[in-house]
């Protein structure tokens, strides 16, 4: 059966963007003269405004410069004690516009917001244009104002902050199913969804850059790689998600990171970068939250507000911005279910536990297990350097153990908590996806080929067990949808370390969160990337594998019984299985002999199957079906 290669059209999906935001109302502000603002005023931490600064003396001459905050914050950002940024400019002669959107709303939402403010300010102003400052996810927004929204003519330039336009390994990470408490926790889902490296590279990106207005030469670019040289009430955070980030696949060989914007994904697509390297830069070694702060990049991109800008390019597709490969050196660990387990190998150096929970008093235990689960020896973690979360809803805490043994351990607690555990001189996980490359978008029938390599494994003796967890979690817009799970087993190609797997057609359209786990005796290993699928614009008749149907009662399972009811189509191989969130298989039972039809059976749980959310999945030939199952003790 051939491939299709018709990509979504623009017009298309302009239209379903258009019909998925919904226009929000905001209110507008007049501030006193930086010298006559108290220092206690943040504006608004919850409401959308545009907060006009005071008109100085001599200004009609300047751009008007609009602040355009990030994925957290409102304007407050602008004005945190020590911020001088409306200082400076109005300083300077410059008139300036400071503007509120929504906090977590994602690119789509505040793209459309920021295209009504824009016309706004610029009346207020009685301009042409504005000078565009924006930190974070605030240079997306501008670019989906611009260019989905039409008011490019209403902005001369983008100076952006730190911007993730690839996307960013910490929004991967909040879509698998052991962070997805702390996304719920600080209610900032919605923007998270539009941030993944698989989202932006396979959805946004392709869009964005192709459409027929882009212009690219007026994006000029500031990345930070200096996760661990902030200077501001946040850099402990900083430090923390940056040693995920860097673990994950944004460390020193792609740039580094600044805590939250890989430096890779700095830069948009045919935009000017302004430090052409990252780590081992001293010019860019500061933070996510220094990025956007006075004394740290006021005098630096003052110059850019009226430099001349290159010249206009062509509007089209470039190289898509995000990495050719995936490397992971980390493993996820988590209190929910029997996650808490990990491996620490011969040689490792460094050991440091990231982690992030609910409750600031937490205290956590270190457990040294054999392979039978059973505790060798246990020891209580100093937990005293505790980092409050963003708006005080989680904690975190940055854990060294450079003395630990190599062995099996347990990671137990009192709070929920969720995390990496990440050191040098172990095996890595390098991910592939369809010609050498981390592709990011298929079509709808597409095969997708999945590869994992083991690096640093020659003298691993045996094969490991790769396995991916395939959970669907967006539309193409980044709304939430009922989410389904496929999960996917690796085969070893021969005596190599290269593991694949392949998905035949059967994923239906979205953006799909893709946790892949390798474990083996010496060391376990996860890596978190996706991709996105893509109806084509023509279709043709696909033999599709059927998605089965099972179902559990009741659920949540209390005690050793989990009661499944499910249907077999087909007299082929079958069994059940219980498998967990690392995608390890806990319990097998075969159901070949049950015969075509629907069916009841009782599966016996482990007496040590911890409370926590689980998979029970059935196979069919060729066919699967997958249910959440919660056990209670």
């Amino acid at each position: 059966m051939k491939t299709l290669h018709l990509k979504l059209t623009s017009l298309l999906f302009l239209v379903l963007i258009a019909f998925s935001v919904q226009a929000q109302s905001y209110g507008s502000w007049q501030l006193p003269a930086p010298d006559k603002l108290t220092p206690f005023f943040i504006g608004s931490i919850s409401e959308s405004n545009v907060y006009y600064g005071d008109v100085p003396t001599g200004s009609a001459s300047k751009p008007v410069i609009v602040f355009v905050h990030g994925f957290i914050d409102l304007a407050n950002l602008w004005f945190t004690p020590g911020n001088r940024m409306y200082d400076r400019a109005h300083h300077d002669g410059y008139r300036t516009a400071f503007v509120a959107m929504t906090r977590g709303g994602g690119m789509w939402t505040n793209g459309e917001l920021l295209s009504r403010m824009l016309e706004d300010i610029t009346d207020h102003y009685n301009v042409q244009d504005v000078v565009i400052v924006a930190h974070s996810n605030g240079g997306k927004a501008s670019e989906v104002a611009m260019f989905e929204y039409n008011k490019s003519n209403l902005v001369d330039r983008v100076i952006s902050l730190g911007t993730p336009f690839g996307g960013t390994e910490l929004a991967d990470l909040s879509q698998t199913w052991l962070f997805s408490w702390l996304v719920d926790l600080v209610d900032l889902g919605g923007g998270a969804s539009t941030s993944t490296t698989y989202y932006m590279g396979g959805v946004a990106r392709p869009y964005l850059d192709a459409l027929p207005n882009n212009q690219p030469n007026k994006f000029l670019n500031y990345g930070g790689w200096g996760y661990l040289f902030g200077s501001n009430i946040l850099s402990p955070t900083m430090v923390i998600s940056g040693g995920v980030l860097a673990a994950n696949g944004s460390g020193a060989w792609v740039g580094g990171n600044d805590g939250v914007t890989p430096f890779w994904s700095s830069t948009r697509p045919g935009g000017d970068p302004y430090f052409s390297w990252g780590f081992g830069n001293p010019y860019n070694a500061f933070d996510h939250i220094d990025v956007a702060l006075s004394y740290v990049m006021y005098d630096r991109i003052r110059p850019n507000f009226t430099s001349t800008l290159p010249a206009p390019r062509l509007a089209t597709t470039p190289t898509i911005n995000h990495k050719k490969e995936v490397i992971s050196n980390m493993q996820l660990v988590s209190s929910q279910g029997n996650y808490q387990d990990f491996t620490i190998e011969k040689n490792a150096q460094d050991v440091e536990f990231s982690l992030f929970f609910k409750d600031e008093l937490a205290g956590f235990q270190l457990e040294n297990v054999d392979v039978n689960g059973r505790t060798i020896s246990s020891e209580r973690l100093d937990v005293s350097e505790i980092t409050e979360g963003f708006m005080g809803n989680s904690f975190s805490t940055n854990l060294r153990m450079n003395d630990l043994q190599a062995g099996h351990y347990r990671l137990t607690s009192d709070a929920v908590y969720a995390g990496a555990v990440h050191y040098k001189n172990g095996i890595s996980l390098k991910y592939t996806s369809d010609l050498n490359d981390s592709k990011l978008s298929y079509e709808t029938g597409e095969t997708i080929n999945l590869e994992i390599e083991l690096l640093d494994a020659k003298k691993l003796s045996g094969s490991a067990s790769v396995n991916a967890i395939v959970t669907k979690k967006t539309d193409l817009e980044g709304n939430a949808v009922q989410e389904e799970v496929l999960l996917v087993d690796f085969q070893r190609n021969g005596l190599s370390n290269t593991y694949s797997a392949s998905i035949e057609g059967s994923l239906a359209e979205g953006t799909y969160n893709v946790l892949i786990n390798a474990t083996h005796k010496d060391f376990t290993k996860s890596l978190v990337t996706g991709f996105a699928v893509k109806k084509a614009v023509e279709t043709e008749t696909l033999v599709l594998d059927e998605t089965l149907e099972l179902s559990i009662a009741p659920n949540p399972v209390v005690g050793n019984v989990a009661n499944v009811e499910f249907e077999l189509l087909t007299e082929t191989e079958s069994h059940l299985q219980i498998v967990d969130l690392f995608g390890r298989v806990l319990t097998t039972k075969e159901v070949t002999d049950f015969g075509v039809g629907t069916h009841r059976v009782e599966i016996e749980l482990e007496d040590n199957l911890s409370t926590g959310l689980y998979f029970v999945r059935l196979q069919n030939g060729r066919a699967q079906g997958v249910v959440n199952m919660i056990r209670v003790n």
